[in-house]
């Protein structure tokens, strides 16, 4: 970052961090694959490295999927 602001100036700073702050809180249901840090990535610089974690994501057998519509209440505080 300190690279940026002595080549771009404060903003590019400002607008990366909002950038990465924004690209961090996505989420997505577990039956839509659960979240995705492809943004994230992007801005980071890493999405042409291919790494372990990217190809196997550890899912078990024995983990069983949650109900998209009890997940979709919970992150919506739906608990009436």
């Amino acid at each position: 970052m300190e690279n940026l602001r002595r080549m771009f100036g404060v903003q590019e700073v400002v607008r990366r961090g909002m950038e990465i702050k924004i690209a961090g809180s996505d989420w997505r249901p577990a039956q839509l694959g659960g979240p995705s840090n492809f943004h994230l990535d992007i801005l980071r610089g890493v999405d042409e490295r291919i790494e372990w974690e990217d190809v196997f994501k550890g899912n078990d057998n024995t983990f069983e999927m949650p109900d998209f519509h009890a997940e979709m209440e919970r992150k919506l505080r739906m608990n009436w």
